[in-house]
């Protein structure tokens, strides 16, 4: 079992989701990145895309219009103005 980090994913008017993931997928003004738990600090701007959060074997998308990111060792944080999932 993959180690997991926590994930909050905040919209201007409330928080999503708050949870935990083993991999998250998306999107940057930098290129496409994979985060996985201990990953360094960064803080990235969000293009448009198909997020991807896997979670012990399951895969959620959320489409992704435009904010950021800020990811700590332990933690990472979206923040989105508009957001889909299915």
């Amino acid at each position: 079992m993959a180690e997991k980090f926590k994930l909050s994913i905040i919209s201007p008017d409330r928080v999503f989701t708050e949870g935990e993931a083993e991999f998250l997928e998306f999107t940057s003004t930098e290129g496409e990145l994979g985060i996985y738990a201990q990953h360094i600090p960064l803080t990235t701007i969000l293009e448009p895309c198909v997020m991807k959060i896997h979670n012990e074997g399951e895969v959620k998308k959320a489409a992704i219009l435009g904010g950021f990111v800020e990811i700590l060792k332990d933690k990472a944080y979206i923040f989105d103005g508009k957001l889909y999932v299915w």
